[in-house]
């Protein structure tokens, strides 16, 4: 006598098919949604990237809009002062090219890098500069910063510069006590030069590690103090009113203010002559090492936005050559 199967074992076999098949399912769709998951997620980097290379040739475009502004204000000034074009900044300008639905916003603005404190002036040849260092530490103290921050930039940008030889034809020379160990040699020998001991600092950021110096002593200084390739005196028509305060001893917080603001409202500086008289202080003299109307060095930036993508560059300008102002360097920013 055959035996007659079991329905609800039949039942139970036919669902766990069906959980099979459920699960196979779902296993696939998972594996598919994954896969496809992956292939958006490098469709939206190779467009980012795309992006981000087009934002850098449109802000590669505005500098070079950029050094064109700053030659035509050479050609058509004979001073550096705010109020002209190039200290206009642009801000959200929409750009659209032909056949690209797209659209880039661009912000930029040009800033005179003479209208602040130059760090690179606090030495010289791997020594300190007293003056300068009197300067900056006056900068310091309107800024409520410690008095002590300008000896170690000081010694900071020294050894970054190279110290150059003696010729030892003088009689017994005397070691000089600075930060960066400078000397002549004893009975007229000479003394051999030596190179950097650091790399030289490029912007403020750089002096981050020296001691007292955190990320918000370098927000309080950016706006006064700058990095350049070489010495240089401040453009009395675009310099705030702490930074002449700094540089011309004598010279009040509150004088200095006065004088901005008469130049703010349209009587700008003619030249260094023009300043001094303007000081009415006989006592306050005034050299082209400190102060001058007219600048060569300039810091542009740019920020362009497109899609997802933001890219902001900053570069130095030379305006040296005013026929051809010239890129130092360059760099991406956060």
């Amino acid at each position: 006598m055959t035996r007659r199967p079991d329905p609800r074992a039949r039942r139970r076999q036919r669902g766990m098919a069906v959980i099979s098949a459920l699960l196979i399912v779902a296993a696939v769709a998972v594996l598919v949604t994954g896969l496809f998951q992956r292939q958006a997620a490098s469709v939206r980097a190779v467009e980012n990237e795309q992006a981000r290379i087009q934002a850098r040739w449109l802000l590669l475009g505005g500098l070079d809009w950029a050094r064109l502004v700053l030659r035509e204000d050479a050609r058509r000034n004979n001073t550096t002062r705010l109020g002209e074009l190039w200290a206009t900044p642009v801000a959200d300008t929409r750009i659209t090219r032909p056949g690209d639905d797209r659209v880039a916003l661009f912000s930029g603005r040009i800033e005179d890098e003479q209208g602040k404190y130059n760090l690179r002036n606090l030495a010289k040849a791997g020594v300190p500069q007293p003056i300068e260092i009197a300067a900056l530490d006056r900068l310091c103290a309107m800024l409520g910063l410690p008095g002590s921050l300008a000896p170690r930039i000081a010694v900071r940008i020294a050894s970054a510069q190279a110290v150059p030889g003696t010729s030892g034809e003088t009689g017994t020379g005397t070691g000089t006590g600075t930060g960066s160990g400078t000397g002549t040699g004893q009975n007229g020998e000479a003394s051999q030069g030596r190179g950097p001991s650091a790399p030289m600092i490029r912007t403020v950021d750089d002096l981050e590690g020296i001691t007292d110096v955190d990320e918000k002593t370098i927000e309080a200084l950016r706006p006064y103090v700058t990095v350049l390739p070489e010495t240089t005196a401040v453009n009395a028509n675009t310099a705030p009113a702490e930074v002449l305060a700094a540089v011309v001893p004598g010279l009040s917080l509150a004088q200095a203010r006065a004088l901005t603001e008469q130049r703010n409202a349209g009587t700008w500086f003619n030249d260094r002559a023009d300043f001094g008289n303007r000081l009415a202080n006989p006592d306050i003299t005034i050299s082209d090492s400190q102060i001058v109307t007219a600048s060569k060095w300039f810091m542009v930036s740019g920020t362009v936005t497109l899609e997802r993508a933001a890219v902001t560059m900053q570069a130095l300008v030379s305006r040296a050559n005013a026929n051809s102002p010239t890129v130092v360097w360059k760099r991406e920013t956060n």
